[in-house]
């Protein structure tokens, strides 16, 4: 090259210019040499590097691929799992209704049952204290006739002045606790 710019250099220190334009056969010859230089780079590098580049990115683009498909397939998972979980909240919550309400109605039902064993109890208490209460009276009854005999017994043998044996006694006790019980135990 340094010959070919001398060569085209004049003594007067200028360049021509002409040899832009000379065609001449070292140059196509070298011209021609470098574009086969060129030609069997080209198919050596695409040789080794096109084939394995090309390899490598279609081996990546499956990747980015199975991984999108991946993706996608385990986005479905999780909708249908999280449709699946609403679905079985959805059915834990019904159920939650159905037990309190089922809880609500024995509470109610127990609370019946109580409430009526209650009044049952309370009615029995009455009915016995009434009964006490009748025994009692007749016990005071009781007592009181046997008072009453006892008191007119003493009467009677003050007003006869003599003592009574003690079936005549009883057959005057008798007819006064009639007449009077008839009249006091009627009221």
């Amino acid at each position: 090259m340094i010959d070919l710019f001398s060569s085209t250099v004049l003594t007067s220190g200028r360049i021509d210019e002409s040899w832009f334009l000379r065609l001449d056969a070292e140059w196509l010859m070298g011209a021609l040499f470098q574009l086969i230089n060129l030609v069997f780079i080209i198919l050596i590098l695409s040789w080794l590097l096109y084939k394995p580049v090309r390899k490598f990115l279609s081996d990546r683009k499956e990747r980015i691929e199975s991984g999108l498909a991946k993706a996608a397939e385990d986005m479905q998972v999780a909708e249908s799992t999280r449709a699946e979980y609403e679905g079985k909240m959805l059915a834990i919550s019904g159920e939650r209704e159905d037990i309190l309400d089922a809880a609500r109605k024995l509470a109610g039902e127990k609370e019946t049952a109580i409430i009526a064993g209650a009044n049952d109890e309370a009615r029995i208490i009455m009915e016995r204290a009434k009964l006490e209460i009748e025994r009692e009276r007749e016990k005071a009854r009781d007592e009181m006739r046997t008072q009453i005999v006892q008191v007119s017994a003493i009467m009677a043998e003050q007003l006869l002045g003599k003592g009574m044996d003690d079936v005549t006694k009883d057959q005057i006790l008798e007819s006064a606790i009639a007449e009077l019980g008839d009249a006091v135990w009627t009221k």
